[in-house]
């Protein structure tokens, strides 16, 4: 790889790893933001991350042009990002992370937080849809869970008169997301399965 063209998808899922990781460089902390774009890329039919970015582009802050790592990285020169440790920490994990190869740092996540899910906690998409963690370990910013039952039901139209009621239970869940590692100072996640079961979502939406 030390001599090899970074293609374009390459470089930049590594600058929305290195763009989006805390700036102390953590490994599994880069590692799990690449592997979650690229086990989303993977879930959603197989997109690239550039086709990701399209069909979601609100899913990464690190692309909306102002952030000052993204763009070093995605400006940077092959070479350069060679003979920077925290670039060339990305650029491998996004190379593993895109052949699906060696470990997953996120443990099967697709979404993660940073920082502004504790300084933004109220705000959050994943706290007003209700969160909780996987292992307590997870819960870096010291914040409370945001569980609540929810019971699904099948719905029932009368062929006569067009009325839908509820039927049978088809399934229930207490949380949207659930955390499935956290480093440096991110939190994955992913969508619990008894969730997607109960109503049917997929795992990348």
């Amino acid at each position: 790889m030390s001599g090899e063209k970074i293609d374009d998808e390459t470089r930049l899922l590594a600058a929305i790893a290195y763009g989006e990781a805390s700036t102390v460089d953590d490994s599994d902390e880069m590692g799990g933001i690449a592997f979650a774009v690229a086990n989303r890329c993977r879930a959603w039919g197989g997109k690239t991350v550039s086709q990701l970015k399209a069909a979601d582009p609100n899913y990464a802050y690190a692309w909306n042009g102002r952030n000052e790592r993204f763009n070093k990285l995605m400006r940077a020169t092959d070479s350069a990002i060679r003979k920077d440790a925290g670039m060339l920490l990305a650029l491998e994990w996004a190379t593993l992370a895109l052949s699906n190869k060696g470990r997953d740092p996120s443990n099967a996540a697709l979404w993660w937080d940073g920082l502004d899910f504790k300084t933004q906690f109220h705000s959050r998409p994943k706290v007003k849809d209700g969160f909780k963690f996987g292992d307590p370990r997870h819960n870096i910013f010291d914040v409370r869970e945001k569980k609540r039952e929810v019971i699904v039901r099948w719905k029932i139209k009368n062929k006569k008169t067009g009325q839908v009621i509820d039927g049978a239970e088809r399934g229930r869940y207490d949380a949207v997301w659930v955390s499935t590692a956290a480093h440096g100072g991110t939190i994955f996640w992913k969508h619990p399965p008894e969730y997607i079961s109960a109503t049917g979502g997929k795992e990348y939406k």
